[in-house]
């Protein structure tokens, strides 16, 4: 269109003044082409800024748990028979060597009556073969024997005076013959005589031997029924808490049958849950509170705690967390297992730790961050966040970016990005001591990690 213009004032007008006219329009374009364009004004965030503190830390931990018995057992029937009595109840604090249950009785007391009878006939009969025969029978082999000694004592005779008549030649030597055989009869039957006296004295050998052995089985039988009828009273194994009854009065028990489940009361341990990041001081622990809130109990343990603690193997797989198990020396009467237990564990105190305003983190995308000011713009600097004290958060800086000179963004830190200038609302920011949980004297109840 405005080519066609230019052909119309040419046309129009002639050529001195067209040229006039082209060389304004020319110059008019130019200008406008080379106006200066117009400058973006840059905007500035208002926050306000603190500084880093460096605190003592009393370094604890508190943990939620229950008591626990160090014994547990099942306590099982040892004979078989019939469940005539059940003499505890549920809760029931009982004593070692305490009446439990009882089984039927009789069934073994008969036993035990038979096996002595036995016991007892057997007995007598050892002791009569190791005496030997009856008094009238021993009397009968003693007036045996000493008829035997008079006959022989009638052939030493006979035989002297046959030996004289023979000398004399009055009797023939056939005759002394016949009374020196009649000697030599007598005497052989006075050693059977004193033989048989001395076998009825005592028994045969044998006899003895297979009579000893018959007593001693019995008697381990009597033993046994013994035991067996003890075994009928079921008694506690040692002072603790019935939890359940596992049978019931008028049952029938096989042996092994379970009849009561009980806990052990003389010694305590308290079962702890606590972070997997404790893990490695438990050796250093300095001392145990314990507070029992259902019954108004508090306790502590200060000495030999690195021998009472251990570790339980298995960690919580939904939490992370690890159990830990204290054992309670000389406990409370009052205590009992399954009461709830608090604690806080007390593991020192850590010097100069660093601590920022909790306002002053910010938790996006990359993680948990602060942010400080440097040449009047925002520094992104990332952190790890540990425990809350009273407005000020314990933090880890990895990157070693804040110092007791770094001017910390408080106010605004949620709403600046790296790199975004800002202007200071209190150019010279004052440095406030927070809580020191460090300190006794100050210190508030509810300090430890949960």
């Amino acid at each position: 269109m405005e080519g066609d213009y230019i052909r119309i004032l040419f046309r129009s007008l002639n050529q001195p003044v067209f040229l006039l006219v082209l060389l304004f329009l020319v110059s008019c374009s130019s200008s406008e082409e080379n106006a200066p364009q117009t400058k973006k004004k840059e905007f500035s965030l208002p926050v306000q800024v603190g500084k880093v503190v460096y605190l003592d830390v009393a370094d604890e931990v508190r943990a939620v748990g229950n008591i626990q018995a160090e014994k547990r057992v099942v306590v099982n029937a040892e004979v078989r028979g019939k469940i005539t009595r059940i003499a505890v109840e549920e809760g029931m604090k009982v004593k070692a060597g305490e009446l439990l249950a009882q089984i039927d009785p009789r069934e073994y007391e008969l036993v035990l009556e038979r096996l002595q009878a036995d016991l007892s006939s057997t007995e007598k009969e050892f002791q009569k073969v190791q005496e030997g025969l009856r008094p009238e029978d021993k009397q009968r082999l003693e007036a045996r024997m000493h008829a035997a000694e008079s006959a022989l004592n009638l052939t030493h005779i006979e035989l002297e005076r046959a030996q004289k008549l023979v000398a004399e030649k009055v009797m023939p030597q056939s005759g002394l013959d016949t009374a020196q055989d009649k000697v030599r009869q007598a005497e052989e039957f006075l050693k059977a005589s004193k033989a048989e006296l001395a076998a009825g004295m005592t028994g045969r050998s044998e006899d003895i031997e297979k009579l000893e052995s018959e007593m001693q089985s019995i008697l381990k039988q009597v033993e046994v029924a013994q035991l067996n009828l003890a075994k009928v009273n079921i008694e506690a194994p040692f002072d603790g808490i019935i939890i359940t009854k596992e049978i019931e009065r008028g049952a029938f028990a096989e042996t092994g049958t379970p009849v009561v489940s009980m806990v052990g009361s003389a010694r305590l341990k308290a079962v702890l849950e606590m972070p997997q990041s404790y893990r490695n001081k438990l050796k250093k622990l300095k001392g145990a509170r314990f507070v029992a809130r259902e019954l108004g109990l508090k306790f502590e343990h200060h000495r030999n705690l690195a021998r009472l603690i251990r570790v339980i193997p298995d960690a919580n797989i939904y939490s992370g967390n690890i159990k830990v198990q204290i054992d309670l020396p000389d406990p409370d009467p009052s205590l009992f297992p399954g009461l709830t237990l608090e604690s806080t564990l007390k593991f020192g105190v850590r010097k100069h730790v660093l601590h920022v305003p909790a306002v002053s983190l910010v938790i996006g995308e990359k993680g948990t961050v602060v942010y400080i000011v440097k040449d009047g713009h925002a520094h992104l600097v990332p952190v790890r966040a540990f425990k809350e004290r009273n407005d000020f958060v314990e933090i880890e800086d990895f990157t070693h970016q804040l110092g007791a000179k770094a001017d910390l963004i408080l106010r605004g830190s949620g709403a600046v990005f790296p790199s975004a200038k800002v202007f200071l609302t209190n150019p010279e920011p004052k440095i406030k001591t927070p809580f020191n949980s460090a300190d006794k004297k100050n210190k508030p109840a509810n300090t430890p990690e949960t």
